[in-house]
């Protein structure tokens, strides 16, 4: 897996404070992990996805996740 696909799907330049420093942190590991064997994406952005809903309740989830 490249990991520049990878992270098409997380956004950052929209969020502040801890949901930014979430969502940098998983750009970051989600280039680590894809290297190591049985990784799965899916189940990593499901995850994400529901950590960043926890931490900013006010920010909707489509402004961070790109749907390109």
């Amino acid at each position: 897996m490249a990991a520049d696909l990878e992270l098409r799907w997380l956004k950052t330049e929209s969020t502040e404070g801890a949901v930014k420093r979430f969502a940098e942190f998983c750009k970051e590991d989600i280039r680590e992990q894809s290297q190591k064997k049985g990784f799965d994406l899916d189940k990593y952005q499901e995850g994400v996805k529901l950590i960043l809903q926890k931490l900013d309740r006010t920010q909707s989830v489509g402004e961070i996740f790109n749907a390109d």
